[in-house]
């Protein structure tokens, strides 16, 4: 049935819409409870420029933090899975911006992460007011741990970075790479919003590898402090990857995010 969604246009569209539907009606009768206002009122003030990281296990909720007044990006991987979400994410009324980072054992294979990263920084330059959406650990992992991107992005524009998570005393846990949250409707939530993390003004790939470092270590608090505002146990990061330098951590248009927001 998953095969036949992702070659049919027509089922993607219409999971799309089912799946916009799911979200306005989990986020409307779940109760909430909010930690970081402060950082929420930033996002959704409509003025300033933010990024907003979320692990790919808990992107469910996030469209529908967007208020009519947000003027949202989301960065989407260039797949049919990817295209589902695009949907799903416009529905919402945001814009999304299409692409994947390269597959380390495909290097030549370029799937359009480092177009999609040039013109992410070329609007977020150029905005008086956006915020950029994407999952650092998308799409292919490891779960919870930080890839470059998010900090080159945020380097390359001088944007700050708030962190968000959210976490659900009843609903489910899948058993996916991502251990993706899937809340229930009529249930008991905790939405959490780190503070804001300005990017390092210092040049050098040391400087970006603690930026990161700083960010994953921010998502990873937001995201074990809303399970723990719902009695869960704190969901594990994998193992950390070895850091390779160079290339590999980008700082520049040349250099490609990592692609969020896809299937579970």
């Amino acid at each position: 049935m998953l095969r036949q969604v992702r070659a049919s246009p027509l089922l993607r569209s219409l999971v799309a819409r089912l799946g916009a539907g799911y979200i306005r009606l989990v986020d409307v009768t779940c109760r909430w409870e909010v930690e970081g206002a402060a950082s929420r009122a930033l996002i959704r003030g409509a003025s300033g420029r933010w990024i907003v990281p979320v692990w790919h296990g808990r992107l469910l909720i996030v469209p529908a933090e967007k208020t009519r007044a947000m003027n949202v990006l989301a960065l989407i991987s260039a797949n049919r899975d990817g295209e589902i979400i695009a949907q799903c994410v416009e529905r919402f009324g945001a814009a999304v911006l299409r692409g994947s980072s390269r597959d380390k054992r495909k290097p030549d294979k370029d799937k359009g992460g480092a177009a999609m990263a040039a013109e992410a920084i070329e609007r977020l330059s150029v905005a008086e007011d956006m915020v950029l959406v994407l999952t650092p650990d998308g799409p292919r992992g490891p779960r919870m741990r930080a890839k470059p991107g998010v900090a080159g992005l945020a380097i390359a524009t001088g944007v700050p970075v708030i962190p968000f998570a959210y976490a659900v005393a009843g609903g489910r846990v899948l058993g996916s790479w991502d251990q993706f949250v899937l809340p229930f409707p009529f249930g008991r939530g905790a939405k959490v919003f780190g503070e804001p993390i300005e990017p390092p003004s210092e040049p050098g790939h040391a400087a970006q590898e603690a930026f990161r470092a700083e960010i994953e270590a921010a998502l990873n608090g937001v995201a074990a402090r809303a399970d723990s505002l719902v009695g869960r146990t704190p969901i594990p990061p994998d193992p950390a990857p070895a850091i390779e330098p160079g290339p590999d951590m980008p700082a520049s248009p040349d250099a490609p995010p990592d692609a969020p927001l896809r299937e579970a």
